[in-house]
This record gives structure tokens, C-alpha cells and sequence, in this order.
């Protein structure tokens, strides 16, 4: 395998590391809010960070991903970038909390819900300059720095939140823990960016920073959108219906957010790779995006099948809340999301690579469209069900516009040799799941697995043509 996989698979874990962290972090609260404060809370910590998520897109301004590509082809550049992006995001953080507030009077939430919106919003400017760090540790391939701060202080949220939340005090005190924390992660990752990485000297430059607002501005509508249409299930059940069917929806989809975090980790550090692999007729370029996507389906498969046979077992075990037993329809029905991502995830890191941002904007744009035509309708008339429908059509939609580019720019992309051993695996493994059984739920997980494990495995000796053959094919590999 011509990967570096040693590096890749380094910068892979540290990213994965710190996105665990901050999202398990998030998880944890969620599931303290829910036992502690009940399903309305919930729904209250839902909607607020759904928001703040939305306008970090835009408080960034699209900056991040232009930093890492540019910066990974010209290392030199590095303190230009850091010093520009810097005060851009400045401008655009502020700028961001103001649409934050303006768009939070218009939708005339509930007075508590408000507070603790407008709370969490002065936590954009630290997350902005943060990015900016992250971005230049991204592109110099040096993402362990990202874990090294991100763990210790979520480790620490953590901790906070579960003394406040379990003295009963409720949820402002939580949201000021995490607006600490996005101060000190920026603190510290700036002065390791002024202390580890050396390069030519910089100074604000508007005429640069200029340009590279208009450079980023692609990124910023691609980034933009994609938040929008991200959070749009959301807000229109928090206008359509109550924010306790948003606690309900939002129970669904965090059971969903490891396995799409082992995703995004994937795909951002190969991305630097696909940068600099880039050669005509885009060969690199396919076999870095089919390992990667191979091996995500190796994941994806069994978690979907796990999730739609056992998946009312984890809520019930996460949230210890017998009200959260009604998310497990829509769980049932999102899942299948997993799969999907699969596709988009590493194939938008190839049209991005490729500069193809632009087809990369049409597609959220178009999702975006799906997703509202198809999202009023059936929350209006299904509610929760309607929301989890809404959302899989819509990730069915993003997964072909990404296909179709891609594999006219790779000349055809074999999925059905990629997906076929995983998928009998899995087979296997949901005929156990579905068939009768008195085992506890953590117990027929286990085995679950233990049968994808060795169905996998036998199926690749089959089709390596025997173990000889097998071991031969793959003994490189583990001794890499």
C-alpha cells in the first residue's frame, strides 16, 4: 500500500481524538441534561448548540479549510495566514453574534430558551481563532497538538458540568463551562502556533486579507450551507412542533455521532495527502479515496445494523430516561445515514482536493432546497418521523451529486468491490440480531460483533483465494 499509513493513521487519531473528546464531551452533557433536568432541558441544550453550530460556519468564514490547503502547499506562509485569519475572524465573529441575536428575536423562542442562546453565543469568537490554529496544525500535519489541548480541557468540562448538573444548578451555570473552555483551547493553541512553528515574520496585510476573504468565500457558501440545511430539521420542529420533539430527535442522532466522527477524522487527514497527490489523470487521488472509503464501510455496515436492531437497548442505556424509548423509531430510521456518509465524506475531500469547490457549492445548495421541500411537509404532518424521512432523503440526494462528479473525475469508482464483504458480514450479523433472543442488550451486541468479525474475515481469506494468500496480501500492511 503506497499510503503512509503510519503518519496518516497518526494524524487520523489525533483528530479523532480531540473531535471524540469535544463531541463525547457534548454527548455526556446532553445525557446529564436528560437525566437530571429532563427531556425540555434537553431540547433547550439541543437547540442552543444547533444554533451555535450554525453560526460558527459563519464566524469562521470558510477560513479553515482554504488555510490548510494553502498553507500545506507553501509552509512558509504560515505566520501570513495565522496573523490574517486572525483578524478576519474577528471581524466575522463579531459580526456573527449580532446576525445570532437578531435571528433569535425574529423566532421569538421562549424567554429561558433565549438567554441560554444568547449565553452561548459569546463563545464564537474563541472557537474562530481556534480554527485558524487548527487549520495551520492541519496543514503541517501535526495534528497530535490538537488533541493535546483539546483532551485535558474537555476532560476537565466534563468534570464541571457533571458537579453542576448533579448539585442541581441547573443549565446556565454548564454554558458558562463551556465558554470557558473555548477560551482556554484558544489561549493555548495559539501560543503553541507562536512557539512550535517557524516561519517569515507577518503582519496584518488588507490587501491580503482581502483576497483571502474572496478565496474563502466558496468555502464560506459550501460551510454555510451545509450548517443550514444541517440544522434545519431542528428549527422547524422547534417551530413546529415542541422542544421536547427536538430533545427526542436530537437522542436519535447522538447515537449516531461516534461513527461519523471516525468520518470526519478520515477525511481530514487525508486531505493534505490528496493536495499534494495531485497528478493528471488522478490515480493517487482514486486509490487514497477508495482505501479510505473501503475501510469506512468495514464500520459503517455493522454500526447501521446494530443501531437498527438493538438501537432502543443504547437509548435506554445512555439516557436512563424511559421518555427517550420514543426516539427509537427515528433512530431506526436514520441510521441508514451512516452508509451514506460513507460516500460523501471522502468524496467531497476529492472534489475540495481537485478545486472543484465550486460543484462542491451547488450540491449544498441543492440539499439545502431538498431538504426544505421535503422537510415542511412532513414534520408539519409527521413530526419526528417526518424530521428522520426528511433528513435520509436528503443525505440520498447529497450522496449522488457526490458520486456523480467524483467518479467522472476518477474514471468510475467500483463500489460493489468495496461494499461486498463488508455487506455479507453484515448480513450475517443482522440475521443474528433479527432472529428471537433473551440475551441481555449489551451481551447480544457483543456477539453481534464477534460474528461481523469473523464472517469479515472469512470472507476476505475467500476472496484473497486462501490464508496463504491472505497473509501474504495483508502481512505489509500489519507490519506497517
Amino acid at each position: 500500500m503506497s499510503l503512509n499509513l503510519r503518519k496518516t493513521t497518526g494524524n487520523a487519531l489525533s483528530i479523532l481524538t480531540s473531535d471524540v473528546m469535544s463531541r463525547l464531551t457534548s454527548f455526556v452533557l446532553y445525557a446529564l441534561v436528560a437525566r437530571h433536568l429532563g427531556a425540555q432541558e434537553f431540547g433547550q441544550l439541543s437547540l442552543a448548540f444547533t444554533l451555535f453550530y450554525m453560526f460558527q460556519v459563519f464566524a469562521v468564514g470558510g477560513l479553515k479549510t482554504l488555510i490548510v490547503r494553502q498553507v500545506a502547499k507553501d509552509r512558509a506562509k504560515t505566520q501570513l495566514y495565522f496573523v490574517n485569519g486572525c483578524m478576519i475572524v474577528a471581524f466575522t465573529s463579531l459580526a456573527s453574534i449580532v446576525a445570532l441575536w437578531s435571528f433569535i428575536h425574529l423566532m421569538h423562542y421562549p424567554p429561558a430558551t433565549t438567554r441560554i442562546i444568547l449565553l452561548l453565543s459569546f463563545g464564537l469568537l474563541p472557537y474562530s481563532v481556534s480554527a485558524v490554529s487548527e487549520g495551520i496544525f492541519q496543514a503541517w500535519e501535526r495534528m497530535r497538538y490538537i488533541a493535546c489541548v483539546n483532551v485535558p480541557v474537555n476532560i476537565a468540562k466534563v468534570a464541571g458540568a457533571f458537579l453542576l448538573l448533579t448539585t442541581n444548578r441547573g443549565l446556565y451555570p454548564v454554558v458558562l463551562i463551556l465558554l470557558s473552555s473555548f477560551a482556554v483551547i484558544a489561549a493555548v493553541e495559539v501560543w503553541i502556533l507562536l512557539r512550535k512553528f517557524s516561519s517569515e515574520p507577518a503582519s496584518i496585510d488588507f490587501h491580503f486579507s482581502l483576497a483571502t476573504m474572496r478565496s474563502a468565500a466558496t468555502f464560506l457558501g459550501i460551510d454555510g450551507t451545509l450548517a443550514v440545511m444541517s440544522s434545519l430539521n431542528i428549527l422547524l420542529l422547534s417551530k413546529l412542533a415542541t422542544e421536547t420533539e427536538v430533545g427526542l430527535y436530537g437522542a436519535a442522532t447522538q447515537l449516531m455521532v461516534p461513527l461519523l466522527l471516525v468520518y470526519q477524522s478520515m477525511a481530514q487527514s487525508i486531505f493534505p495527502l490528496m493536495c499534494r497527490k495531485l497528478e493528471p489523470g488522478f490515480q493517487n487521488l482514486k486509490r487514497i479515496a477508495e482505501q479510505a472509503m473501503e475501510l469506512l464501510l468495514v464500520l459503517a455496515l455493522p454500526a447501521a445494523a446494530g443501531l437498527f436492531f438493538i438501537g432502543d437497548r443504547a437509548l435506554s442505556l445512555l439516557y436512563k430516561n424511559p421518555a427517550f424509548s420514543q426516539a427509537f423509531p427515528v433512530l431506526r430510521i436514520v441510521t441508514w445515514v451512516l452508509i451514506l456518509q460513507v460516500f460523501t465524506s471522502v468524496l467531497g475531500q476529492v472534489l475540495v482536493a481537485s478545486h472543484r469547490e465550486k460543484i462542491t457549492l451547488r450540491i449544498v445548495l441543492v440539499d439545502t432546497v431538498v431538504n426544505l421541500l421535503v422537510g415542511w411537509p412532513l414534520i408539519a404532518m409527521f413530526g419526528l418521523r417526518g424530521a428522520a424521512v426528511a433528513l435520509l432523503l436528503t443525505r440520498v440526494a447529497d450522496c449522488c451529486q457526490h458520486y456523480i462528479p467524483a467518479a467522472h473525475l476518477l474514471s468510475g469508482i467500483p463500489i460493489a468491490t468495496m461494499v461486498w464483504k463488508p455487506l455479507v458480514a453484515a448480513t450475517c450479523m443482522a440475521a443474528y440480531l433479527a432472529a428471537p433472543s433473551g440475551r441481555p442488550g449489551i451481551l447480544r451486541g457483543v456477539s453481534a460483533t464477534l460474528i461481523y468479525g469473523a464472517a469479515l474475515l472469512a470472507v476476505a481469506i475467500w476472496a484473497s483465494g486462501g490464508l496463504r494468500q491472505f497473509r501474504d496480501k495483508y502481512r505489509p500492511l500489519l507490519s506497517e
